[in-house]
């Protein structure tokens, strides 16, 4: 992908289903860098089509799942998909590395997709 802090790793089920794997641990200096850089994926990932992310068996084209840690403690990371943000509580310090989880699965479609736009593997 043309990212520059997130590298994905990913997998692809017998049904076509594609899974997308990324941890980043960048210097704090970098963290609103990273966090720009999940908000774009997630704000495309929206765009893709009408529904939110959800559950592909329960028919759904795309879902997400977000991990976030600072320090010791976890950072809850809540999308807003109407205006496209990512809110972090408690936020981190300008101080504070990070250490960041994202997992982006989607149907065939979602998939060639993102392929596209992102130039993923």
């Amino acid at each position: 992908m043309d990212l520059q802090f997130l590298e994905f790793d990913c997998s692809e089920d017998s049904e076509g289903v594609v899974c997308w794997d990324a941890l980043a641990q960048p210097a704090a200096r970098h963290t609103p860098a990273l966090l720009h850089e999940v908000t774009q994926l997630l704000a495309w990932a929206h765009r893709f089509g009408p529904q939110e992310p959800g559950p592909l068996e329960d028919g759904a084209d795309w879902d997400f799942d977000l991990h976030i840690r600072g320090g010791d403690a976890p950072i809850s990371a809540h999308w807003n998909s109407s205006n496209q943000t990512l809110a972090l509580s408690p936020s981190p310090s300008p101080r504070e590395e990070i250490t960041l989880s994202l997992s982006i699965s989607g149907t065939p479609a979602f998939a060639l997709a993102l392929r596209d736009h992102w130039n993923a593997p």
